[in-house]
């Protein structure tokens, strides 16, 4: 391994949460959500650079909101139409080689642990990517498109919750990239693990203090899982 980098996904609108601005400008304990994921990588204190990708309309908003954070390697980059386009969009604004790994995180979990990291960083270079996950605890079923109906119980200690952040070794970057990506944007992978396929993804288990804030109340949910030191 030779460095470690950070791509944070910002690139939401709030379309989807019916507000005025988008959810990674939401305010949790006096800070943006943005601001939260930032400074967590920060604490961790391993990273090469960091790359915020930015819906292209909130790229000034986004620069004000990090203008006290970001370090001279650091760098803010518009993103694409697709979370997995931004994510291509961050990978691309950084010169890289196979040794290197890549944290990608969505900047609307505000909660992750430091350790999580070191953990990605050793599954990354046994599996070339990793991801954190968590266990289901609730029972889990099978319903088909266009079907109103389940015939098919799953076992839920064989399901996980997929979450950021996702490490990648640029060995693997690099061999993904090889394949083409289908023309229609909803066909595109929606993470890390996705954009995998079949390949093996290593595991770094977390709980449930990891929340994504999706819609308006979750924000509410995530204050109250919300613990400033996760080591």
């Amino acid at each position: 391994m030779n460095n470690l980098y950070a791509i944070l996904l910002a690139g939401g609108t709030g379309s989807r949460m019916g507000l005025e601005i988008p959810k990674q400008f939401l305010h949790l304990r006096g800070e943006s959500l943005l601001r939260h994921s930032v400074k967590r990588f920060q604490r961790f204190g391993l990273l090469k650079s960091m790359v915020v990708v930015s819906h292209p309309d909130w790229i000034l908003e986004t620069e004000k909101e990090l203008e006290d954070l970001l370090a001279p390697n650091d760098r803010i980059v518009e993103g694409g139409e697709t979370r997995h386009l931004s994510t291509l969009q961050g990978i691309k604004s950084l010169t890289y080689d196979e040794k290197d790994i890549f944290f990608i995180h969505d900047v609307a979990r505000p909660s992750f642990k430091q350790n999580e990291l070191f953990q990605l960083v050793e599954q990354t270079k046994i599996f070339g990517a990793a991801s954190i996950v968590c266990p289901v605890t609730e029972s889990l079923v099978r319903v088909k498109l266009h079907q109103n109906y389940t015939e098919e119980p799953l076992k839920r200690e064989e399901v996980y919750a997929v979450k950021t952040p996702q490490s990648v070794a640029g060995f693997m970057i690099n061999e993904l990239l090889l394949e083409a990506l289908p023309s229609n944007p909803k066909l595109h992978p929606t993470d890390l693990c996705t954009w995998m396929g079949k390949r093996k993804v290593g595991m770094v288990e977390t709980d449930f203090h990891n929340t994504k804030v999706t819609s308006p109340g979750d924000i509410t949910l995530a204050d109250s899982l919300y613990i400033e030191d996760l080591t």
